[in-house]
């Protein structure tokens, strides 16, 4: 009778599975929609209050960030508060320290805060709210259902899969990002929730929007054994470049948080104001900048100096953006970075060597995983993604 009674209530693996297929959709769905509100926003902004405003001249994109700082500012000082660390930092945190607990009642303002810095042209990714919004979700279930410390981390690291898998739409790279990032080991329960959630989240992910990946990258050729030393060069180019990727970002928190005496929230104003002059001029630096990485991915030819301009550009408005106070994150940025770098490197090296027929993009793409990798120190995670 007692194993009767035992066979109805179901093992921890079966609950577990269970939450990660849950979780998955969940993610997904969370995730679909913060990229329904930045698209919003930045419709409302570039494009209705940008025609209406058009009369007066370029310099009306200026407003855009400075008020969509202003929003987040007010978002930040009234419903979500100081936090001692951003983003994945504060998720790492989190499942280091506290046994993965997240105060999740706080997401869906971060979501929103988020959607209005990328939608005015903040230059931040997408990536970091996404992996917020999965991880808080997995925090959520595991402290409503009160399981362990040891679950709770398991479902925050799925929760982050599953949103750098809707984000990307790259299930093999969320779970790497989970396991390299958030967890930073891999056991056999974990292992298989993290899968699980990453790829249901994928799934839903290509149902409701389609099986396009992030990015469009065509079928690069290796023409000559030669090229392969350019790459090596690339790389140790990259190296030094992500490394003042990050120090930017410590010396942008220092003058943002100690140096610069005004209101907690004026501050994203500031920095938006900062974008926005920079925006006038180089428009590519705004927002996400995907639509830039593709024109570089296939083929098009931007140039050396504006290349060069635009990845100065981005790795000094990063930092900017995201010490002033924008929610973002700093991978979107880092393949922007990357691209460029490597798109001016493979059109530098084409017109000194012409005799290898080498593909500029093809050192995009290179550049990409490069730099992301050195920037974030997660090497699978770049490679696959």
């Amino acid at each position: 009778m007692k194993l009767r009674l035992e066979r109805l209530y179901p093992s921890e693996s079966v609950i577990l599975g269970a939450l990660a297929v849950i979780l998955g959709l969940v993610s997904a769905g969370g995730v679909w929609l913060f990229k329904w509100l930045i698209d919003a926003v930045q419709h409302l902004t570039f494009e209705t209050l940008g025609s209406a405003l058009q009369p007066l001249g370029n310099w009306v994109v200026v407003l855009f960030p400075l008020l969509g700082g202003l929003l987040v500012g007010l978002l930040l000082h009234f419903f979500i508060g100081q936090e001692r660390y951003h983003g994945v930092a504060g998720i790492m945190e989190s499942v280091a320290l506290a046994g993965g607990r997240l105060r999740y009642k706080r997401m869906p303002f971060k979501a929103i805060a988020a959607a209005i810095s990328l939608g005015s042209g903040a230059s931040v990714g997408p990536e970091d709210p996404s992996v917020q919004i999965g991880s808080n979700l997995g925090s959520m279930f595991g402290q409503w259902l009160h399981l362990s410390d040891d679950r709770i981390r398991t479902l925050v690291a799925a929760g982050a899969a599953s949103g750098i898998a809707a984000a990307f739409n790259a299930p093999i790279a969320g779970v790497f990002f989970a396991l390299e990032i958030i967890l930073g080991q891999i056991t056999g329960t974990a292992l298989g929730v993290v899968v699980l959630s990453s790829v249901i989240s994928a799934v839903f992910t290509q149902a409701v929007s389609g099986p396009e990946p992030a990015f469009h990258v065509p079928a690069y050729a290796l023409n000559n054994a030669w090229e392969l030393p350019l790459y090596l060069l690339l790389g140790l180019m990259a190296g030094p470049i992500s490394a003042l990727y990050i120090r930017l970002l410590y010396l942008a928190q220092d003058f943002f948080q100690v140096r610069l005496r005004i209101p907690r929230w004026i501050k994203p104003a500031v920095a938006g104001l900062m974008v926005g002059l920079v925006g006038v001029f180089l428009p590519q630096i705004f927002g996400v900048g995907y639509e830039t990485i593709g024109q570089i991915l296939t083929f098009q030819n931007l140039g050396v100096v504006l290349l060069l301009g635009l990845m100065v550009a981005k790795l000094i408005l990063t930092p900017i953006s995201i010490a002033g106070g924008f929610p973002g994150g700093v991978f979107a940025p880092a393949l922007f970075i990357g691209a460029t770098l490597g798109a001016a490197f493979g059109q530098v090296a084409s017109q000194m060597l012409p005799q290898l027929n080498l593909v500029p993009a093809a050192f995009a793409m290179v550049g990409m995983a490069a730099l992301l990798a050195g920037a974030v120190h997660a090497p699978l995670t770049a490679i696959l993604l």
